[in-house]
């Protein structure tokens, strides 16, 4: 990288020196703010050393990253921002520029090829951003945390409580593995193109003890419950596929059958589950 070696490089730079444009089909916003890239970089950085960074476009976050000494590995699925990548940080060898998809990325394989636990951070494509944040909550055990960007509507959903419109089966499966934070909210024009949302950076730490064990009973209860989220318990239970087994599974865990799953705490769904385990 050229120019003040403290700034980060600004996507608008790069792509009139790679004749690129956004690509809309890969939900390319790049974040152009340097304080908010600082920022992020900080968050991250105090988790651990060991980063992967998800989508690093045309590598603001992975510059401002490296200046601040740990290993990142960037995994990008546009093959155009590859190459601007591996040109521009061609001199570090404390990154590996990979291609492929991040929904798809093996988190516990790279953790065991450092021998360490890792970091994740990025912002996040919008069409992706479920599968990567399932993909985080799967891998909890070989992450120290994670600083992502997401849209807002995701960061409302991640911090929802439980009988609001945003809570729903994404809060719960996070929520359940993770503490969520709000590190700092971003306005359209913090980014180009200029989206038509706003954005928010979230830090999610692992729980020490998580509220619940993601097992496959609990896994089915919580989307039951939401898939059918205006329907009565008994009802979403019900379609489990077993009706005596879902009236047996609420009454031991004390849960009256007429509410709602949305207004479920993360606790009453682990104790559901683990009935459902039992009522069989």
């Amino acid at each position: 990288m050229t120019g003040n070696p403290s700034a980060p490089p600004d996507a608008r730079d790069l792509l009139r020196k790679y004749e690129l444009l956004p690509k809309r089909s890969f939900s390319q916003n790049f974040l152009i703010q340097p304080g908010a890239i600082a920022q992020i970089a900080d968050a991250a950085v105090a988790m651990g050393d060991q980063l992967v960074e998800l989508g690093p476009g045309l590598g603001a976050l992975t510059y401002a990253l490296l200046e601040r000494g740990p290993r990142v590995l960037a995994v990008e699925l546009d093959r155009d921002m590859v190459r601007v990548l591996r040109e521009e940080f061609a001199d570090q060898d404390r990154l590996e520029v990979r291609h492929g998809n991040a929904a798809d990325l093996d988190f516990e394989a790279h953790s065991k090829a450092c021998g360490s636990k890792l970091v994740v951070t990025g912002n996040l494509p919008y069409q992706a951003t479920g599968a990567i944040i399932r993909q985080v909550v799967a891998h909890r055990a070989v992450l120290d945390g994670a600083v992502l960007m997401v849209q807002r509507e995701v960061r409302d959903r991640l911090v929802a409580e439980p009988a609001t419109k945003q809570y729903g089966a994404l809060t719960v499966f996070t929520r359940a593995a993770f503490e969520v934070e709000t590190v700092c909210r971003l306005r359209p024009g913090s980014f180009y193109p200029a989206p038509k949302v706003d954005s928010a950076v979230v830090r999610l730490l692992p729980r020490e003890t998580p509220l619940a064990h993601e097992t496959e009973s609990f896994q089915a209860v919580v989307r039951a419950a939401f898939q059918l989220r205006r329907k009565t318990l008994r009802n979403a239970m019900r379609a489990l596929g077993d009706a005596e087994r879902a009236d047996r599974a609420l009454r031991e865990a004390g849960i009256d059958p007429g509410r709602r799953g949305e207004t479920l705490a993360i606790g009453e769904f682990a104790r559901l589950a683990g009935c459902w385990d039992v009522a069989v």
